[in-house]
Order: C-alpha cells, then structure tokens, then sequence
C-alpha cells in the first residue's frame, strides 16, 4: 500500500511563511510605491491598477507628510490610498478590482477562483476580453513568483511533529471498510507504506526539508515551482463546472489558456502522479490543502480513483481553539460526484490530527 500526501499552502504557512494570496497583495502595495518615488508624472500605472495623484503634486509631497512611504507596510499602504480618494484616484482592472473587494469584505481571496468566475463571465464576448483577462493574471503570476522567491529566503525551522506525521503507520481503523481494494488486509494491520508521493500544489520548495527524513519517497511538483519559472502552472482546473462547457465549446483557445488541466501536459508531473496511484492502493493525507475547485479536476481523479482507500484531512486550529474540519470535509465532498464514495472513503474526525 501507497500514500499520497496533498501538500497545500496551509503547510508552508505551518512553518512562518507568509506566502497567502493576502500577504502577497499587500506586498504589491508596497512594491508600488517604489514607482512613486521616482515619479515625477502624477500618474502611476501597470497591468493591474493605473493610479492618479489628482493633486498634481510630486508623490512624496502628496504622501510624505502623512506616511514614511520607505517603511509603511502594504497595508497601511492600500488603506491610506483608497482611504483618500480626493487626492489619489484608483482605477482597477476588472479582475484586480475583484480581487481588492475581496480583501476589503472577507479580508482573504482566491485568486484563481476570482480569474475563472471572470472567465466565465465573458465566454459570450469578444476575444480581447479573454486577452485583457490572460494579461493581469499572467501580469499577477510573475509578481507572486517574484514575491515568494523572496518570502522562501526566510529561515524557517522544520516541524519535527510534522515529519513524525509523514513517517507514521497507516492505521487499519483509518480506512474505510467498504472498499474492495483492500479485502485481503485484517481489520487489526498496521500498515506502513510502501512508497510516498508528495503531491506539491505549492510553488515554492520547503518540502525538499523533508526527502531526506522520510523513507521511499517521491516528491512531485504538480503545479511547478519557483525554482522554474516556466514551470509553474497557475489558473483553474475544473471540468465538472457547467461554465467550463460553455468555454470550451468555444473556437478560442484563448478561453483555456490557463485552464489546469491543459498544462499538465507540458511536463510529466501528472502522468508520474497518474502512475503512482495506479500501481497500488493508496491512502490519501491532506496536509494544508483547503480542497477548493480551483483543483477539482485533479482531486475527483484522485478521490475517486479505484485504488484510493481512504482520505485522511489533517486540520487547522485558529488561536480561538476552532478547528477547520468540517470545512475542508465540505470541500472534498465537491471534488466527488458519488456522495457515497465520498462517506466511505474520507476519515472521520475521530482519528484526524491537526497539522500542527
């Protein structure tokens, strides 16, 4: 027997990296005001945002008396901007705007999911549309590749309850009985793995901290990584949903320039991920990945694949003693189209451990 183990960015966010889509937008805000310093126009624009000093001041003039632009945050950044409209106009490109309303209502996004529902949204349109659309996210891709090969210098020690979870047993009472992969196995086995995958949706390479410590494992980098940057995959990856139909009936490939499932093929990532779960049963451990649909067309592979055994969610606990469990039960329960598969097959709470 197999195991799988999904590494999300809960996990590199385990170990003191700030790499959420909030960190890195704040980020932005404050790499934009290396424009403002320098500016001697009062009009600062890029891909994402065009920016006007409507005082048609210098920017230092306009911001030094009441912010140290050097050493404010981005945050602080973003809300003195927006918080000041009479002096700073702020015109967002479509996505961009969605992604700042998101950060302003629910103080966390997905940027991903943000680019498909805008997709989506133009599938009737014309083709300049998708090529605008293609251009922020691709201009947004570059910039969160540059933020994290920065935000990976940092030290991060490594988590031994962590590896004590990746060299654990499988334990018989984690399976679910009604699979028929496994019917030759005693109730009361204790099973180690044979051979571990570490399935990566991260792009940056914490996880290399761990090869050496677990035995017979294989690490792979579904979606790319830093270290590559024509490798990483970064977009959306689901088929089941009604809209992708719509956009891939149409005769425009810009429609799925950044549809996951369509880069895998530029590498073997995939086919080697499709070759591990289909040499053995496997057991699934999902360590800091939220299972949201911008993956669900890898994940129903995988959840739903004849060899999969059982799928074990180690969970988040926030300073407040809550845990997110049953959330991320909810977001698997989207990446199955058998509802009864997914009720045997994901492990209850009882023998589920947080993360850290």
């Amino acid at each position: 027997m197999n195991r799988l183990v999904l590494i999300g960015n809960g996990f590199d966010l385990a170990h003191g990296l700030k790499t959420s889509y909030k960190d890195f937008f704040y980020w932005y805000w404050k790499q934009r005001t290396h424009d403002f310093i320098d500016n001697i126009t009062n009009v600062s624009k890029d891909v994402l945002c065009t920016i006007t000093n409507m005082e048609n001041t210098p920017w230092n003039v306009s911001l030094l008396y009441d912010m140290d632009l050097k050493h404010g945050d981005g945050q602080e950044i973003y809300e003195y901007l927006n918080g000041h409209p009479e002096t700073f106009k702020i015109d967002y490109s479509e996505l961009f705007g969605n992604i700042c309303k998101s950060i302003d209502t629910k103080r966390w996004v997905d940027i991903e999911n943000e680019y498909y529902s805008l997709l989506v949204l133009l599938y009737s349109h014309v083709k300049d549309n998708y090529l605008n659309l293609n251009k922020q996210l691709a201009n947004l891709r570059d910039k969160l590749i540059e933020y994290l090969k920065l935000e990976s210098n940092c030290i991060v020690e490594s988590k031994d309850c962590i590896i004590d979870k990746l060299n654990s047993p499988i334990l018989r009472q984690e399976v679910a009985v009604s699979s028929s992969v496994y019917n030759d196995i005693r109730y009361d086995d204790t099973i180690n793995p044979e051979s571990t995958m570490l399935l990566s949706f991260n792009y940056t390479n914490i996880i290399k901290r761990y090869e050496r410590n677990v035995p017979r494992i294989e690490t792979n980098y579904i979606h790319g990584n830093i270290d590559n940057a024509q490798s990483v995959i970064f977009g959306y990856g689901d088929e089941l949903d009604e809209g992708y139909k719509k956009l891939s009936n149409q005769n425009d490939n810009e429609a799925l320039r950044y549809i996951k499932s369509i880069r895998y093929l530029e590498s073997d990532n995939y086919r080697r991920m499709l070759e591990f779960i289909e040499s053995a049963p496997f057991q699934v451990c999902i360590m800091g990945h939220s299972c949201g649909n911008s993956d669900r067309t890898l994940l129903n592979t995988l959840f739903e694949h004849k060899n999969c055994i059982s799928i074990k969610p180690y969970y988040y606990i926030n300073e407040k003693g809550k845990d997110n469990y049953l959330e991320l039960v909810q977001n698997i329960s989207r990446n199955f189209t058998d509802m009864k598969l997914m009720r045997d097959r994901v492990v209850n709470k009882t023998y589920c451990k947080p993360l850290t």
